[in-house]
């Protein structure tokens, strides 16, 4: 599968108020349903990244620089992509072992 990054509603996004306070920066999502989005100049931090793999998790991290920002955007966008990749395994084969794994594979982006 093709597990395409998208601009969020066409790039509309970008300048606007983010849900940290902020300015939205970038804010991508991917075509197998997930978004991520980096912002400048929020409520709580100079710079915040917000991301979300639909129907699973929701997670914020707040950071200090655009350059560390933008180096954690390009690393969440490789491990969402592992958690979409997980989700090919048809679920009537999801066991204990895959369960497990998407465990590790979520507490991965946890750990960003």
């Amino acid at each position: 599968m093709d597990y395409e990054w998208v601009n969020f509603d066409q790039g509309k996004t970008i300048e606007q108020k983010g849900t940290e306070g902020g300015k939205v920066i970038r804010d991508e999502e991917n075509t197998w349903g997930a978004r991520i989005s980096l912002e400048g100049k929020g409520d709580i931090a100079p710079f915040s990244i917000t991301l979300g793999i639909y129907g699973l998790m929701f997670h914020t991290k707040f950071i200090s620089t655009l350059e560390q920002g933008q180096e954690c955007f390009n690393l969440y966008k490789q491990k969402i992509e592992a958690v979409l990749i997980h989700y090919e395994v048809a679920k009537e084969k999801r066991d204990e072992s895959w369960n497990k794994r998407h465990d590790e594979l979520v507490e991965e982006i946890l750990q960003v």
